[in-house]
């Protein structure tokens, strides 16, 4: 452990004081800050104003001279590829964590809300690559984890690892409990599922390695009257009945796909359905 000789020093500028003309200007330091040193550069790595976003400053020194570098990640893709707000994947709200590396990759920690709360929180992580200029581009949310490329489509799947779950008009929060009429992930009785399931809620996986022919087939319960129209990548690949009840209850469609693509379920129909689980056979 080393102690610092000196006073506290101010290295970045903050949410209420960064001027227009600044390379942090609407991306300004608000918490969540920590450093780490990387092939000789520093690398500062914060929660922004945006609250949804982790972001990263660069440096030669520890304690002066940071550049804004950009958006490492943003709980629900806000940014990436140009993605608006108001089309968030997923609820948005604060996030935190930072950059480790392990066996010679780079991942970003993060996490994304449940429970319709910004106290309720999913831990995930993703890859990234610092290149050879040292700069980082932003990497999207993905259901893939630790996992060395994409999963394989086979056996069963925790619907709570979605990396998309939208009605199209989700909501962004701060330090609260959302009481909007929106899809969430919740728990009960030690499972965890997707509740609040409506007619054109959208759940998305990236990414799937599909080989040929696959039964798939989910477990849901609830008033739920409709069908969920599967699709692989932009490809509708068929639909799979949803029935009301109050267990949890199998159906399933065989799809045919020889492609690595995202898996997404598109309710359409009436009441209101839960997912539990989906799976490949």
């Amino acid at each position: 452990m080393l102690t610092v000789v000196g006073e506290p020093k101010r290295i970045v500028p903050g949410q209420f004081d960064t001027p227009k003309d600044s390379c942090f200007y609407g991306h300004a330091f608000y918490e969540a800050s920590s450093i780490r040193k990387i092939n000789g550069t520093y690398y500062f790595i914060y929660s922004s104003e945006n609250s949804n976003e982790l972001c990263y400053a660069t440096s030669a020194y520890p304690d002066r001279d940071f550049v804004y570098g950009g958006t490492i990640i943003s709980n629900g893709d806000v940014g990436y590829h140009g993605l608006k707000q108001e089309d968030r994947n997923n609820m948005t709200a604060n996030d935190h964590g930072s950059l480790e590396c392990m066996n010679g990759q780079w991942y970003i920690f993060h996490h994304r809300q449940t429970h319709r709360s910004t106290f309720s929180r999913q831990a995930c992580v993703e890859k990234v690559e610092i290149k050879e200029d040292g700069s980082i581009e932003q990497v999207e949310c993905t259901s893939m984890g630790f996992n060395d490329g994409p999963l394989f489509a086979e056996g069963e799947i925790p619907a709570p690892v979605s990396c998309v779950l939208t009605n199209g008009h989700m909501p962004h929060c701060t330090n609260t409990m959302v009481a909007a009429d929106i899809p969430y992930i919740t728990h009960g009785n030690q499972e965890r599922y997707i509740t609040a399931i409506k007619d054109g809620t959208k759940i998305g996986y990236k990414y799937f390695a599909f080989y040929g022919k696959t039964v798939l087939t989910v477990k849901t319960r609830g008033t739920g009257n409709g069908v969920f129209e599967v699709s692989v990548g932009e490809e509708k690949a068929g639909e799979i009945a949803v029935t009301p009840s109050k267990e949890w209850t199998p159906a399933s469609v065989t799809i045919e796909q020889n492609t690595t693509a995202a898996l997404y379920f598109v309710y359409r129909g009436d009441g209101e359905t839960e997912l539990l689980s989906f799976s490949f056979e």
